[in-house]
């Protein structure tokens, strides 16, 4: 979705390639054997899951407000249009004073992000990351809840701003915990999935060496310093673009728990079952941590969504398979969930402003009017 995304998909779909003989297979053989299968009390069971338990909570969803559009509410209309969604979290992808403030006395959370192109004189320079504070979050932070600050986004394989972004972070915390807010706002970055060079078999996943230990080692060791999560985007329907056809669309639209044909993947090295390709994903990102000999961290989903549209020929960005995905995400969600909330929703408005393909302007729930385009349900059962 983003740039790193599109500089990686070549890699990804050779990545993919080399896997789509055993993952046929074991899908073929799940299919015909199902009976052989011992039922599941809820969905994949991932390696970090456990049983799905009802007394875990509602989820919480987010909302991603990015603002590529040429005819978007202004910043003031926003929280009107997150609460008849019954969202209460928002992540943004800048700092703008004006957002903030539109927030305040609202009771939805923010989740901020420093743009990249301010990483490099962060890391170098305490003062600017102090600056940030005193200017962008300290006249604002009473009145609006402000949970995080990602330092960039999407960055880790980007060699102009990787070798800065710890340090960039470090001095960021730093200046967060001298005004005394750092137990309040969390100091992390986002991540693609392209930050794995191997996603398949889950428990196999590993970094690419180019981030791991120079990285994405630092990065963690600080992540679990300051007690912030590890923000991940995840994009099942890219994983399903790119491997065409070895995984089938149920299995990345999380097929229906009560499907007589439900389709299973089993990791051959651990064993561990899977009815969905969102939760494979999750687990591969805590393998490759795993792989670095640290130990396991909490992980917020930053983005994850589906297309309503796209290039021709790309079929599967549809009206009903976004509202189908998403919908089924929250139920997913519903039956339990020990990650740390919330997992935020890609996106809430179309961005027609957006370069690159097609399919790039077309992850909105909203319309650039404010109007939906379909029918999600994300309150809680009654």
């Amino acid at each position: 979705l983003h740039t790193v995304e599109k500089i990686k998909i070549r890699e990804n779909m050779m990545m993919m390639a080399q896997h789509a003989f055993w993952i046929l297979t074991i899908f073929s053989i799940s299919m015909a054997s199902c009976s052989t299968i011992p039922s599941q009390g809820g969905p994949g069971i991932g390696i970090n899951y456990g049983q799905y338990s009802s007394n875990l909570g509602v989820p919480e969803i987010g909302i991603n407000y990015g603002r590529y559009g040429s005819n978007l509410p202004p910043p003031e209309a926003i929280p009107s249009l997150v609460n008849s969604l019954s969202i209460k979290h928002v992540k943004t992808f800048d700092i703008d004073p004006r957002v903030t403030k539109s927030f305040a006395n609202t009771g939805i959370s923010l989740s901020l992000c420093i743009p990249n192109d301010k990483i490099p004189t962060l890391a170098s320079n305490l003062s600017e990351a102090e600056s940030i504070i005193r200017n962008f979050i300290l006249p604002y932070h009473k009145n609006t809840i402000i949970t995080s600050i990602a330092v960039g986004n999407e960055v880790s394989l980007l060699p102009q701003f990787s070798g800065h972004l710890v340090s960039a972070m470090v001095n960021v915390h730093t200046a967060i915990k001298r005004y005394r807010l750092h137990k309040k706002i969390k100091v992390s970055t986002t991540h693609s999935l392209a930050i794995l060079s191997r996603r398949f078999p889950p428990s196999t996943a590993i970094f690419h060496k180019s981030i791991g230990e120079s990285v994405l080692k630092p990065l963690l060791r600080f992540l679990q310093r300051t007690n912030s999560p590890l923000m991940v985007n995840v994009y099942p329907y890219l994983a399903y673009k790119q491997s065409f056809p070895s995984i089938p669309l149920d299995f990345a639209l999380f097929q229906p728990m009560n499907s007589p044909k439900r389709r299973r993947y089993t990791d051959p090295y651990s064993g561990v079952t899977y009815t969905n390709l969102f939760d494979i994903m999750l687990d591969s990102v805590d393998s490759a941590v795993k792989s670095l000999g640290l130990p396991k961290i909490p992980v917020i989903v930053s983005e994850i969504g589906w297309p309503t549209s796209g290039d021709p020929g790309e079929v599967a960005a549809s009206m009903e398979n976004a509202r189908v995905f998403n919908q089924r995400l929250i139920e997913h969600l519903r039956r339990g969930w020990n990650k740390v909330p919330p997992v935020y929703i890609f996106a809430l408005f179309d961005e027609d402003q957006k370069t690159g393909a097609a399919v790039e302007k077309h992850w909105g729930l909203l319309y650039g009017n404010g109007s939906r385009k379909y029918d999600l349900n994300i309150s809680p059962p009654i």
